[in-house]
């Protein structure tokens, strides 16, 4: 049925819009490559691939860059339409398209260089001082050990929360504040690279595999589901005509990454 709405919408795009109508609203936070600074000059792969995707349907894209839950709180009230690098377990309950842009494994396990420790499993994560994002989806796995050891007064693990979370917490990292830090791969080396970090750390492996990243409408306005159509529209023309793998490779991702 996906396949037949969307070749219809092919054959037939929306409808023109009103100017007030065309705008839609996407946050995050900082989270380059996937998406960078607001007044960035390039804001980010997702950013990108919605702002061209979104466009063939009349629509135009701002970004917004702002604490994630922030995000999550401001498009889940409707002041937003949309936010952008959403794993399913971010919010549930947003309108997620059907075709994802961005695959990623949301917990990939950074150490300084010379750290010896390796993960085997959960109860290795009982040695190190942990160092996460409040708010991320981590998948089901670390999701529940947070959950059950960051209340814990024997717990090591770091919630950072706010502004330039990426950032900070790698600054934690190199200062041995923290044993480990637990983000995306792309995003963690991306900023590394950038703050001449990168070859004072090193990727001990995923507790899992990549998963699909969206942009996730707002489960409170009426035109979210017309929105996420739009989108997969879009993605796939995307897709079909090479755009896609153009704005990756600008961003540094493989095809592994969107595919």
């Amino acid at each position: 049925m996906l396949r037949i709405t969307l070749f219809c919408l092919f054959l037939f795009p929306l409808a023109v819009l009103s100017n007030s109508d065309r705008l839609v609203l996407i946050a995050g936070d900082n989270w380059c490559p996937v998406n960078c600074g607001e007044n960035d000059k390039d804001k980010g792969f997702m950013i990108d691939v919605a702002t061209e995707a979104l466009a063939i349907s009349g629509y135009e894209v701002r970004y917004i860059e702002m604490p994630w839950l922030r995000a999550i709180h401001q498009a889940r009230e409707g002041k937003i339409h949309a936010i952008v690098g959403a794993f399913k377990d971010d919010a549930p309950d947003f309108y997620f398209p059907k075709v994802p842009i961005l695959k990623l494994s949301p917990n990939t396990l950074f150490t300084l260089a010379e750290n010896t420790w390796v993960y085997n499993n959960q109860h290795s994560l009982n040695k190190v001082r942990l160092g996460v994002v409040q708010g991320y989806d981590y998948g089901h796995l670390l999701n529940a050990y947070i959950k059950s050891h960051r209340t814990s007064p024997n717990s090591y693990i770091t919630q950072i929360s706010g502004d330039n979370v990426v950032k900070r917490s790698l600054l934690l990292l190199t200062s041995k504040r923290i044993d480990v830090y637990v983000d995306a791969g792309p995003v963690v080396w991306f900023r590394a690279k950038q703050m001449g970090l990168g070859e004072q750390i090193k990727s001990v492996g995923s507790i899992s595999p990549v998963e699909p990243a969206y942009i996730a409408f707002s489960p409170k306005l009426t035109n979210s589901e017309q929105l996420s159509l739009a989108l997969d529209l879009g993605v796939l023309r995307l897709q079909l005509d090479g755009r896609l793998a153009v704005i990756a490779k600008k961003y540094g991702l493989t095809e592994l990454h969107y595919r």
